[in-house]
């Protein structure tokens, strides 16, 4: 390739990945919007949760719901430290 074609080349390679256009967010639900989704998740984890929570006893049963609560709040700021960097 002459210096030319290849400069010509690396120009049509740039304009190329120029045109790309980066995929946007379509769910903008505010902070009402998340309260509602947490309490989702919350319901829906304890719904599978607690059939096996009543068959446990005493300290293995704070120990399941202080494991899930941990899970929630970490996929909670997971979550909301995603949306802040953005």
């Amino acid at each position: 390739m002459s210096k030319n074609s290849h400069a010509k080349h690396e120009h049509q390679k740039k304009a190329s990945n120029d045109s790309y256009e980066t995929p946007h967010e379509d769910y903008k639900a505010g902070v009402f919007g998340d309260v509602i989704i947490g309490l989702l998740i919350l319901g829906l984890g304890l719904f599978f949760i607690l059939p096996f929570y009543f068959v446990l006893r005493g300290s293995a049963q704070v120990f399941v719901m202080v494991i899930f609560v941990l899970v929630i709040m970490a996929f909670a700021l997971f979550m909301w430290h995603k949306k802040v960097r953005k």
